[in-house]
């Protein structure tokens, strides 16, 4: 997973929730090492944190695309 990163919209729901469009997620049968689990995890993590700050509303509401790195490994 070295040089991998997940992307993200943080977007708002029709109900003005948070919510992240994520992409670079990996795929059906995906073969991760543990390491390469914390660091999807993390990164994850960090989108979810990121997705609840952001202020809702109609007039406060920004949408955002974000480049979320994960951590290289090479175990």
């Amino acid at each position: 997973m070295s040089a991998y990163e997940l992307r993200a919209d943080l977007v708002q729901t029709f109900e003005r929730k948070p919510l992240a469009v994520v992409d670079g997620l990996p795929g059906d049968h995906a073969e991760l090492t543990p390491a390469q689990l914390r660091a999807l995890s993390a990164a994850l993590l960090r989108i979810a944190d990121d997705a609840d700050a952001q202020p809702m509303g109609v007039r406060t509401f920004k949408r955002q695309r974000r480049a979320y790195p994960l951590a290289s490994t090479t175990r």
